[in-house]
């Protein structure tokens, strides 16, 4: 059976064990056939062992790429990726950065870097939603990724110490949404007040 790369909505980021079900064949000659694709075809990418990228599909985002990477753990584009998604950062991220219950981790790949950083489970409860995208990601709402962000510079290795400038006035922050969040969680109060601080340090 021959696929059809370019426009087949299942071949945009995939596995080669999705690609062998839909060619109906072995995941072996699956894995063969797709290296040969790959050296001629520049837009096919391997993006790490057995998952793969179709950048020249309509439908290619890569966040987008983010379900198929996280695999069995739960996980959302959060962070300063979520932030310039929702317009409270101009500045574009130097990596696509996700929230996950796996171990925090960087994947280098040709369509740039991911950065997983690792959060408790209770905190993928709430404020995550899914993208409108043809291929669908989940991403943290504006209050949500700020959050997070807030959250992971309390800790150790104080990572987002310091922040590009966030502007919060034309998104649609809602205050109120975020202190639901917080609220949700059963924070440390140490934490909670040092979270609350750089959140009255942004809105001021």
């Amino acid at each position: 059976m021959k696929l059809d790369l370019f426009n087949l909505p299942e071949l945009v980021v995939f596995t080669t064990r999705d690609f062998a079900r839909l060619a109906d064949i072995s995941i072996a000659a699956a894995s063969k056939r797709l290296a040969r694709l790959r050296q001629s075809n520049r837009s096919l990418i391997q993006l790490t062992r057995g998952v793969w990228a179709n950048t020249a599909h309509p439908y290619f985002n890569a966040m987008a790429c983010v379900p198929v990477l996280i695999g069995s753990e739960q996980g959302y584009v959060s962070f300063l990726s979520a932030l310039h998604a929702h317009g409270a950062v101009s500045q574009i991220p130097a990596s696509i950065q996700v929230a996950t219950t796996g171990h925090t981790r960087k994947l280098r790949t040709t369509i740039g870097t991911f950065d997983f950083l690792q959060l408790k489970p209770d905190m993928f409860a709430h404020g995550v939603e899914w993208s409108e995208s043809a291929r669908p990601y989940r991403i943290a709402t504006l209050e949500k990724a700020l959050l997070d962000t807030f959250y992971i510079s309390t800790r150790k290795k104080r990572r987002f110490a310091k922040l590009p400038e966030i502007e919060l006035k034309e998104t649609g922050f809602s205050v109120r949404r975020y202190q639901a969040l917080i609220r949700q969680l059963s924070l440390p109060g140490q934490i909670a007040v040092a979270m609350q601080a750089r959140l009255a340090a942004v809105l001021n």
